[in-house]
């Protein structure tokens, strides 16, 4: 028993840094823009799939996939904000309607990667091999300290950058009266872009890491993205750590559930936890000053 419940903390710990990482994405534009971009996972899963064409079909070696891949990730996130999101905000569109909007970004990224790669599952080999590591009775993969040591980097990345340089202060700052902002000499249309080229870094290599473990093609970046606007909800839309929290809750009462109730039963207890953390503190568990 102890074995079984040490083996679900690690899937646990593994499922919710991926959920993370798609949080903490969501976070870095949402401080900046107010704008909840809603195609974070199928940038991850642009990461996913363009690793994969490298690897399998160019034959680059992983690093330089990666690196390519990620660059790719920035690249559709700077197109999605400079011919979507930033002329809408300009014209005068709320941040809520800019937000549904992005809903059609993210379904036009995946019908061109189905109609690209197809409809079957891709697989990238683990970076590090298949040897598993035994702790405490629970088998962890070397793809799984990849996942949750990303999502550290990630979160220590995100602390620093908002919390102790110029351009991140100013990003956060910016969010409240973006009119005042430019007013007052903030360069507004480059720390929009540095949002979403952060963003992009984060969610790319989400999407890089994790496909060893879970596969990757057209079909995983709507519950990408549906995970992580849960995580970052949960702990609170503003906070990194909060998308770090609300992440591991999030798979945790999900495998939990799953094991102990009913696999059938695991996105209800996600849609569940959610509605009583919101109720219970509207603006999430680790709300931002």
């Amino acid at each position: 028993m102890v074995q079984y419940i040490a083996q679900i903390l690690v899937t646990c710990l593994t499922e919710g840094s991926i959920y993370a990482l798609v949080g903490i994405g969501l976070v870095i534009i949402h401080r900046t823009t107010e704008v909840l971009f809603f195609a974070q996972g199928t940038i991850a899963m642009v990461g996913g799939v363009a690793v994969y064409f490298l690897i399998n079909q160019l034959h680059i070696p992983l690093p330089f996939a990666i690196l390519i891949g990620v660059a790719i990730c920035v690249g559709f996130m700077i197109l999605s904000e400079r011919f979507v999101v930033l002329p809408l905000l300009e014209r005068g569109a709320s941040p809520f309607n800019v937000s549904i909007v992005t809903i059609g970004i993210a379904l036009l990224f995946e019908m061109g990667a189905m109609t690209m790669f197809g409809k079957e599952p891709l697989t990238i080999q683990p970076f590090s091999g298949d040897k598993s590591i035994n702790l405490f009775g629970a088998s962890i993969a070397p793809q799984q300290i990849w996942v949750m040591g990303t999502t550290l980097v990630a979160l220590s990345l995100s602390f620093f950058f908002f919390r102790n340089t110029w351009t991140g202060k100013a990003m956060t700052g910016m969010s409240g009266d973006p009119l005042l902002a430019k007013a007052s000499g903030f360069p507004t249309k480059r720390l929009f872009s540095y949002s979403f080229i952060f963003s992009a870094l984060v969610v790319g290599f989400a999407g890089i890491v994790s496909a060893p473990i879970s596969y990757t093609g057209y079909f995983v970046g709507t519950r990408l993205t549906v995970k992580g606007f849960i995580a970052a909800a949960i702990g609170g839309i503003n906070n990194p750590l909060g998308a770090v929290l609300g992440g591991i809750m999030t798979a945790f009462f999900e495998y939990f559930g799953a094991g102990l109730i009913s696999s059938g039963l695991k996105d209800l207890i996600t849609i569940m936890l959610l509605l009583f953390i919101l109720f219970w503190r509207p603006h999430g568990l680790m709300k931002s000053k």
